[in-house]
């Protein structure tokens, strides 16, 4: 039986989100309900979204975009860099702009099969729960690339909404945190980004041309696929050994606002992801891109 998501993603930064696009409409074992997108400019990232999905034959899953904005403080204005890939076709179309609304009609619409795959700030799930907290009992689980169960900062995900990310874990949704502690370990090889490179297959062209906009943005040359290792654990959960925990986030500290606090705790609604079956992860990442019948 197919696994249902949603992709949840602030797609146009780092590359590693076009990646995870990729795996989840590669995957045969996956049946994608849907793709939101949250951050600066929201629409465009829809744009890149939809651009991704297409490449891979998959332009009937529909693409929403959400909010550009968190739920406190000011919104940042700014084009994600890889909206460089985009062409004029593209970026004459907008997506709707209902991601919330989407949301909950996903969840409403497959009652206890929709896993929620977290790839950004969590903005617009936070509101959909506001908007109706009666959908946490319809929710199968929520997989997020979010926090640190270790690493003495504020994780991206969770430092650009706050309080968002605090209404997700407060609440009781069943959730797998896939926290950057672990993820920075899922460093592509050489080999994988020069196959990358060489390969004729449109989705790895495009996978491409991002990786090297994200290389002269950053300076760094080999991606870290945060957010396919956490797709690939949302759809194959045995690649990880996890921890029940409760999940606090800092709100007020002026040096460590956006912090995730981990305390292990068996009756928490949570799963914090300890320890990956790397080889098994880098297996399927490979089929995924490589392979053009998989």
């Amino acid at each position: 039986m197919a696994t249902k998501l949603l992709i949840d993603t602030d797609i146009g930064d780092n590359v590693d989100d076009a990646f995870a696009l990729v795996l989840a409409a590669r995957l045969p074992e996956v049946e994608l309900v849907g793709v939101t997108t949250v951050g600066s400019a929201a629409w465009v990232r829809a744009q890149l979204a939809r651009m991704v999905l297409g490449i891979c034959g998959r332009v009937g899953v529909p693409v929403s975009a959400g909010c550009s904005c968190p739920l406190v403080g000011t919104e940042q204005h700014y084009l994600p860099e890889q909206a460089a890939v985009l062409d004029e076709m593209d970026k004459l179309f907008i997506p709707p702009s209902d991601s919330v609304d989407f949301l909950r009609n996903a969840i409403r619409q497959n009652p206890g099969d929709l896993v929620i795959v977290a790839l950004g700030a969590m903005t617009n799930l936070a509101l959909a729960l506001r908007v109706e907290p009666a959908l946490i009992r319809s929710v199968k689980s929520v997989v997020m690339m979010a926090g640190s169960a270790t690493l003495n900062y504020a994780e991206t995900n969770v430092r650009r909404d706050p309080e968002a990310a605090h209404i997700v874990f407060s609440s009781v949704i069943p959730f797998v945190m896939v926290g950057k502690d672990v993820t920075q370990h899922a460093v592509m090889s050489e080999t994988m980004l020069e196959r990358l490179s060489a390969s004729q297959l449109a989705w790895c062209q495009l996978l491409w041309e991002m990786t090297q906009i994200w290389q002269r943005s950053t300076g760094a040359k080999f991606p870290v696929l945060n957010d396919p290792l956490t797709v690939a654990i949302a759809v194959h959960p045995e690649l990880a050994q996890t921890q029940r925990a409760r999940v606090q986030v800092e709100l007020r500290g002026e040096h460590t606002r956006g912090y995730t606090v981990v305390t292990p705790d068996p009756t928490g609604s949570g799963q914090i992801v300890r320890v990956v079956d790397w080889q098994a992860f880098w297996g399927m990442m490979e089929k995924a891109l490589f392979h053009e019948g998989a």
